[in-house]
């Protein structure tokens, strides 16, 4: 993952490998954060909190979304 400068990462969440997080972003606890996901600057991801996985819908064919 890249962690720039700035960024708070709450207990137990999980950033993956093909993560970015911009500077001054917050992630909550227990929050997931898979890849390929770019977070700009100054965001906050609330605890628990899932991005970056397969979508939800039973249509979707493994292609990058």
């Amino acid at each position: 993952a890249r962690i720039a400068e700035g960024v708070s990462v709450g207990a137990y969440a999980y950033i993956g490998s093909d993560v970015s997080l911009g500077a001054g972003t917050k992630v909550g606890s227990h929050a997931v954060i898979e890849g390929p996901t770019d977070i700009g600057r100054n965001n906050i991801i609330h605890a628990h909190a899932c991005l970056g996985g397969d979508p939800q819908d039973i249509g979707y064919q493994q292609e990058p979304s």
